[in-house]
């Protein structure tokens, strides 16, 4: 887990602890007994909304598709700041006990969503009209909207702070490529959020009516639609494997790429299970742009043509525009277009250098080329594991991450590879090792050195 993710978190817990003493000192009427069971009664929907939550990747975070953030705010509006956020708090605990998430995302969970209700209504309680409701009024709305735009900034930039860290972005950047998102939850916080204060004061077990409209049938309809996108990656990923039986030497490559991938991941507890399902997913099909090479240029024991070599270094770019048509892999995009990329900017097809290659490509570069040196190929012989792990120690810091090579070094070590079936080969296909190490590359800093001689490092 990286310092900086570990220090942002500890300074918004402190953060929470000092909004809520401040809110406290300002409100010795903050426990108002008329308002526990209201609360009570919020704490057990704010649970059922969160364990009843759809996720969805998009971009490089995953949308959860869930009305607890509406609960949650109208806990603050309804129970008041320090006691709604007390309440938001214990239920994102709960919730973690439940889920057995790891503790410092339980945290995170509970400070963030816990300073958001925290801050949200208290400026409400500023701004709004304290004897009329929170659709009484047109202050009271403009207050409500306000309220809802502090708790969504509030929410999503302490999120963003503290995993652009671990993903190797700047938070700025984390959040804004995960905007998508963030105007469905205001939209729901102005709504929902506004109108539930409306029927508890009217009775506060009134909204235990809502589970039904809002908790067991938005679940039901959204996972169909998870379900959906799950039948789409299945699909893709026969076209996938179809695709690599027109060539024997590939045949499961990718199947062994993903478990490679999974190998690293495993090593990386800190990334969220669905970006790690989303890396998975993409690593299942990240040569599906070789539909558009021809199977001369892939089969092809001689050295490549300018033309065919260019022919080649355009699947990731195909690839990423087959599966940016289909919502399930939204999240994939990027790490399909760059798991060609080099850590020093010579890769391709954009070039980018160092932590400007998504943390997935990053990955899935590294269980490529291992697989690629670990696999017969037509233009040379398969090498030992041992051989393979020392060329991978040799582009650390050149074409690979280093950070990634080490993971994938350690972890390895302590697991078998995947299996990887022999292939009948004509003799000129299967040179000696040595022979195979020493033939001249054409690919100057495209490859590893020694590595694969007239081919992409990682096919």
């Amino acid at each position: 887990m990286p310092l900086k993710t570990r220090v942002y978190t500890l300074l918004l817990v402190l953060t929470t602890v000092l909004a809520v003493a401040i809110t406290w000192s300002a409100d010795p009427y903050a426990f108002e007994t008329s308002h526990l069971v209201t609360a009570a009664i919020l704490l057990v929907m704010i649970v059922v909304a969160e364990v009843l939550d759809i996720s969805f990747p998009q971009s490089v975070i995953t949308f959860h598709v869930s009305v607890s953030a509406a609960f949650s705010f109208a806990a603050g509006l309804t129970a008041g700041p320090v006691l709604g956020g007390l309440v938001v708090a214990l239920a994102h605990i709960i919730d973690g006990v439940i889920a057995r998430r790891q503790p410092i995302k339980t945290t995170v969970n509970a400070a963030g969503m816990g300073l958001s209700t925290v801050a949200s209504s208290a400026l409400y309680f500023q701004l709004a009209e304290p004897d009329r409701s929170t659709i009484g009024s047109f202050q009271n709305l403009l207050a409500g909207i306000l309220a809802a735009a502090v708790y969504t900034l509030i929410n999503t930039g302490s999120l963003s702070l503290i995993v652009a860290p671990v993903m190797g972005l700047g938070p700025i950047e984390m959040w804004r490529i995960n905007w998508g998102g963030l105007h469905v939850e205001l939209l729901t916080l102005v709504t929902l959020g506004s109108l539930i204060p409306v029927l508890i004061r009217e009775n506060p077990w009134s909204i235990v009516l809502l589970i039904v409209p809002l908790l067991l049938g938005p679940h039901l309809a959204f996972k169909g639609i998870r379900q959906a996108h799950h039948e789409t990656r299945v699909v893709m990923e026969g076209l996938a494997d179809a695709l690599e039986r027109r060539d024997p030497y590939t045949y499961r490559h990718s199947i062994r790429v993903t478990e490679h991938v999974r190998t690293i991941l495993a090593a990386m507890p800190q990334i969220h299970r669905p970006t790690a399902e989303a890396i998975i997913a993409a690593a299942h099909v990240h040569d599906l742009g070789k539909v558009g090479s021809q199977d001369g240029s892939l089969k092809k024991p001689a050295e490549l043509s300018p033309e065919e070599r260019q022919e080649i270094e355009q699947h990731p770019a195909i690839g990423a525009e087959i599966v940016s048509r289909l919502e399930a892999y939204r999240q994939s995009i990027d790490t399909i277009r760059h798991h060609h990329e080099r850590w020093d900017g010579t890769g391709y097809p954009d070039g980018l250098q160092g932590e400007r290659i998504p943390l997935g490509a990053r990955i899935i570069a590294v269980a490529d080329a291992f697989d690629a040196m670990t696999s017969d190929r037509v233009y040379r012989a398969a090498l030992s594991k041992e051989v393979a792990l020392a060329e991978l120690r040799k582009g650390r810091g050149t074409q690979f991450d280093p950070q990634i090579v080490d993971l994938f070094e350690t972890a390895i070590a302590t697991r078998s590879l995947p299996a990887v079936p022999p292939v009948e080969r004509e003799s000129r296909h299967a040179p000696d090792a040595p022979d195979a190490l020493a033939r001249p590359f054409a690919w100057g800093k495209r490859v590893l050195p020694r590595l694969l001689a007239r081919r992409p490092q990682a096919s």
